[in-house]
């Protein structure tokens, strides 16, 4: 069929308007991470994801999907990997908050419409007024490029999936190279704790860090996430080892997030920890500033 012009400006439309709700959606996972993780934990689906991962890391991934999907279908570039991408963080969304309440029913089935959409253009692509069109016309995007380029799309894709099924637990070490020697000459380091008994294992970290020269450690901070907040109450076994800990210069920091998770008052707190409003993003913010961080 010949398309005319008003074709053409509806596709777009379509595509634009389409787009802005995963946008939106997805700067709502990342500036607004506490309230959306909320929502997880209280859904009636939602132990589907969280027995799985964080729902703090849940929530960060699928914002970062949902922008980089959006963006991609607002210009029409790949758009086709695109509307997959989208797809596969929607989905997984629709099932753990939307379904198994009568009072969801509504989104629901906005959701179930706005798959009809990216249905649309997994199987056709912008189709008109996008940047897929252009590219194509000017014969600038050779053969190889798209595949690298479709290539990099389903290579995101699967990267949040695989880390929305992967439990946080374990070893996960991640180090910055850029401006991590203060001006002291000395580096800084990070220490995630989920568990009560982590913080033994911190403690002790931080004090070997401290004897040996080779570290050359200068801040050491110990964020406690989860159930770990626990440890840090006024009647806690472990505040032999917390006393042992600001002995060696140990920073304590504790998510607010949790807790609220776990109804533990500030004030219930020893003396000495610091509270901050939600802890992965802290220990973002630390990578940001040169600190080597290690979750255990």
């Amino acid at each position: 069929m010949q398309q005319t012009t008003l074709n053409k400006f509806s596709f777009l439309a379509l595509r634009v308007m389409g787009s802005l709700i995963f946008i939106t959606a997805g700067l709502n996972h990342l500036f607004q991470t506490a309230q959306a993780a909320a929502r997880l934990e209280k859904a009636k689906m939602g132990f589907l994801a969280t027995s799985l991962a964080n729902p703090e890391l849940l929530v960060i991934l699928s914002g970062v999907g949902l922008v980089a999907g959006g963006l991609a279908l607002l210009a029409g570039f790949q758009t086709r990997f695109a509307a997959l991408l989208l797809m596969l963080i929607l989905i997984p969304i629709t099932i753990t908050i939307q379904m198994g309440s009568a009072a969801t029913m509504g989104p629901l089935f906005k959701n179930i419409a706005i798959m009809g959409m990216l249905v649309f253009f997994m199987a056709n692509g912008a189709v008109a007024y996008g940047l897929d069109q252009y590219l194509a016309g000017k014969k600038t995007l050779t053969p190889n490029v798209r595949s690298a380029a479709g290539s990099a799309i389903m290579v995101l894709a699967g990267s949040i999936l695989f880390s929305s099924c992967t439990s946080t637990n374990g070893l996960n070490v991640s180090s910055t190279s850029s401006n991590q020697a203060q001006s002291t000459g000395k580096k800084n380091y990070g220490i995630l704790i989920s568990q009560p008994d982590h913080l033994k294992a911190a403690v002790n970290t931080a004090q070997t860090m401290r004897k040996e020269a080779k570290y050359n450690a200068g801040k050491i901070v110990v964020m406690a996430c989860s159930k770990s907040v626990e440890a840090f109450k006024k009647d806690s076994d472990l505040k032999a080892v917390f006393e042992a800990g600001k002995a060696a210069g140990v920073t304590f920091t504790v998510c607010g997030m949790s807790l609220e998770k776990f109804k533990i008052a500030p004030e219930a707190l020893m003396e000495g920890s610091t509270i901050v409003p939600n802890g992965l993003t802290y220990m973002f913010d630390l990578q940001q500033e040169g600190f080597t961080t290690v979750e255990l």
